[in-house]
C-alpha cells in the first residue's frame, strides 16, 4: 500500500511538473492555456478509451485460468471507460443543455458550460465518481446473481420436504453412514410418501480422487440445471440407471473434458471402468466437482450398502415441524441424526450468506467515499481558478443565491454523467466478475440476474455525492465573495 501511494502519488504529479517546467511562467499560470489544450486531446482520448477497452476484451478472452490476466484485462476495460469520460461529458452537456435552459433559465445555460470550459478538471472528478460507482453496480449484480444461484442451487439440491443426516457432517459431502435400524424408522414413518437414499464417498481415477453421490430420486435428472446434456431431461434418470453419470461444472472444468461425448475413467473393485457423462449440471458445492450415479449402479460395483443422508417427501397436507419433532423423538433410542426441513435450511443458508455479503456494502460505501473526497478536492480547486470571474458575476448582479444554484446545478450535471456513464461501465463490469472471474476462480458459472435497483440507486447516489461535494466549496467562494 505504501509502495503503490508513493508511486501513484509521483506518477501522477510528473506530467503536471514536467509541463510547469517547460513552459513560460505566464502560460503556467494561465487556466484558459490548459483548457484549450484539454479540449484538442479529447477526441483523441476517447479513441484511446475504445482502444483500450477493446484490448481490455481481448485479454479477457484469452483462455487461461491465470487470475492476474483476468485482472489485468477488467482494469483495462474499466480505465478504458474512464478515460471516454471527457469526450461524454462534452456530449452529455450539450445535450443537456437545453433542457436545464427551459428548466433553470440563464444559470441553466451557463452550468453546462461551466463544466465543459473545465473539462481538465471536471472530468477527472467525474471519471473517480464514474468508477467508484461502476464499482457499485458491477458488485451488486453480482451479489445478486451469487444469492439468486444459491436460491436456486438450495432448491435444486433440497428435493423433497425433511432432510436427515448424522450430526458433524455438511450438505454437500455427508460421509458418516446412517444405521440400518434408523433407516427402516424412516422408511416406515407415517406420512411418508417416498424416501431417497444418499451415499456420498470419493473414487480414484487417473486424475485423482473424484467426489461421488449416488442416489436412488428416479426425478434426479429431471431436477438438476444443465450446461449441456446429451439425451433429453426426461430420459437422463434411464441412461444414469444404464451405468452413465452426470458431473458437476466444476469437475468438468478441471479435468477439461469436452462439452459432449465426454467419459469419466473411475477405478472400482472390478478395474477401471469408463463411465459415460449423460449431462453436465451447475454445482456449487464445491470447486474440485463432483459425479452423481444411480445408487443401484453404485452398490453393484462397489458392493456399498450404506446411506449418508435421506430425503423424505411428505404426503399432502403432514404437518412438516410437527412430523420433525415426533420423528426425532422415534429415531432417539436407534441413532442421534439431525433432522430438518428443507424450508428451515434454505432460510438459515440464505440467512448465512447475507451476513457474509453484509461486509461489500461496506466497501461500496467506502469507494463512494473516496470517489466524494475527489470531487470535492476538484470542485475546491476549481472554485479557486474560478474566484475573478465569480467575482465579476457577483459584480455585475448575480445574488449569492444565484452563486448557490449555478454551483450545485455544476456538481448535479457531473454526478448525473458519472451515474449515467457508470450504468454500462457497471453492467459489463458484472458480466466480466460472474462469467470471467468467478468461472476462474472456482469452477462453476452464476446464473446471471440483472435487476433495476442497482442502477436507480447508482444514479441517485452519484449525483447526491457530487451535489454534496460542492456545497462547502460554494459556501466559501460565496463568503469570500460576500466579503
Amino acid at each position: 500500500g505504501g509502495i503503490m501511494g508513493v508511486l501513484a502519488t509521483v506518477l501522477t504529479a510528473a506530467f503536471p511538473a514536467w509541463e510547469a517546467a517547460s513552459v513560460p511562467p505566464r502560460t503556467a499560470l494561465s487556466r484558459a492555456n490548459l483548457e484549450s489544450k484539454a479540449q484538442k486531446i479529447v477526441r483523441w482520448l476517447g479513441l484511446a478509451g475504445a482502444l483500450v477497452i477493446v484490448a481490455g476484451g481481448a485479454i479477457l478472452f484469452i483462455p487461461t485460468k491465470n487470475l492476474i490476466i483476468s485482472f489485468a484485462g477488467t482494469f483495462a476495460v474499466v480505465f478504458g471507460f474512464a478515460m471516454l469520460t471527457p469526450i461524454t461529458t462534452i456530449w452529455l452537456m450539450a445535450f443537456s443543455s437545453s433542457i436545464t435552459s427551459r428548466l433553470f433559465g440563464v444559470l441553466g445555460r451557463m452550468a453546462p458550460r461551466e463544466v465543459v470550459n473545465s473539462i481538465s478538471r471536471t472530468s477527472v472528478a467525474v471519471a473517480a465518481l464514474m468508477v467508484s460507482i461502476s464499482v457499485t453496480i458491477g458488485v451488486s449484480l453480482m451479489v445478486g446473481s451469487f444469492r439468486f444461484t444459491v436460491e436456486t442451487w438450495m432448491t435444486q439440491i433440497l428435493q423433497g420436504d425433511v432432510y436427515i443426516s448424522v450430526p458433524g457432517t455438511t450438505l454437500s459431502q455427508p460421509l458418516q453412514a446412517i444405521r440400518p435400524e434408523a433407516l427402516a424408522l424412516l422408511e416406515s414413518s407415517e406420512g411418508v410418501l417416498r424416501a431417497d437414499f444418499l451415499q456420498s464417498t470419493f473414487a480414484d481415477s487417473p486424475q485423482g480422487p473424484i467426489a461421488i453421490s449416488a442416489n436412488n430420486n428416479p426425478n434426479d435428472g429431471m431436477e438438476q440445471l444443465y450446461l449441456a446434456t446429451e439425451v433429453p431431461l426426461e430420459e437422463i434418470w434411464d441412461e444414469m440407471t444404464q451405468g452413465a453419470i452426470i458431473i458437476s461444472e466444476p469437475l468438468y472444468n478441471r479435468l477439461g473434458l469436452p462439452l459432449h461425448g465426454g467419459v469419466i475413467t473411475l477405478y472400482t473393485p472390478e478395474g477401471e471402468r469408463i463411465f459415460p457423462v449423460a449431462g453436465i449440471y451447475y454445482d456449487y458445492a464445491s470447486t474440485q466437482g463432483n459425479v452423481i450415479m444411480s445408487l443401484d449402479v453404485y452398490r453393484s460395483i462397489w458392493d456399498d450398502d450404506e446411506v449418508d443422508a435421506v430425503a423424505l417427501t411428505l404426503a399432502d397436507g403432514v404437518d412438516e415441524d410437527a412430523f420433525v419433532q415426533a420423528l426425532q423423538t422415534r429415531l432417539a433410542p436407534a441413532q442421534s441424526l439431525l433432522v430438518r426441513p428443507n424450508q428451515s435450511l434454505r432460510r438459515e443458508t440464505l440467512d448465512i450468506f447475507d451476513r457474509t455479503f453484509a461486509i461489500t456494502g461496506a466497501l461500496q460505501l467506502m469507494t463512494t467515499f473516496v470517489a466524494f473526497v475527489g470531487v470535492l478536492s476538484a470542485m475546491l480547486s476549481l472554485q479557486l481558478d474560478k474566484q475573478r470571474q465569480l467575482a465579476i458575476l457577483k459584480a455585475i448582479g448575480m445574488t449569492a443565491r444565484q452563486l448557490w444554484g449555478l454551483i450545485t446545478l455544476e456538481t448535479g450535471l457531473m454526478g448525473a454523467v458519472a451515474g449515467i456513464l457508470a450504468m454500462p461501465t457497471g453492467y459489463i463490469l458484472a458480466i466480466i466478475l460472474v462469467y470471467i472471474i468467478n468461472r476462474r476462480s472456482f469452477g462453476w458459472t452464476l446464473q446471471m440476474q440483472i435487476v433495476p435497483e442497482p442502477f436507480v440507486q447508482a444514479l441517485i447516489l452519484s449525483v447526491l455525492a457530487a451535489v454534496l461535494a460542492g456545497l462547502y466549496p460554494a459556501k466559501r467562494i460565496i463568503d469570500r465573495n460576500t466579503a
